[in-house]
């Protein structure tokens, strides 16, 4: 069975998973990975699901916990690659994080 679960939304922290039993898909990292793992687990879940973090836009309240959760995690990243570019510059992805550049078009699934 899949799960939406909006996390956080506004300009204190943007955040929501999507998924099922087999993992999922948390899209933006807006705030603390503290306040991330709580929220889903109150959801049912556990950061330990988190297979991928798909990145919209690098502003603050989009990628708070970014760095601490791909760390943690060993997700992909995914983004395009203007935003990969600016995160590469801002020191927000770890070292062995596997990325998955979309174009500004189209994404294959």
């Amino acid at each position: 069975m899949s799960k939406i679960c909006p996390l956080f939304s506004g300009s204190s922290g943007n955040s929501t998973y999507i998924g099922t039993e087999n993992g999922g898909i948390l899209i933006d990292a807006g705030a603390s990975m503290k306040r991330i793992s709580d929220a889903l687990i109150s959801a049912g879940g556990d950061i330990a699901e988190i297979k991928a973090i798909a990145v919209t836009h690098e502003h603050s309240d989009h990628i708070m916990g970014l760095k601490t959760l791909l760390n943690k995690t060993g997700a992909k990243l995914i983004t395009s690659k203007e935003t990969f570019e600016t995160l590469a510059n801002m020191d927000k992805i770890p070292p062995k994080t596997e990325v998955v550049l979309l174009d500004d078009n189209t994404a294959d699934i």
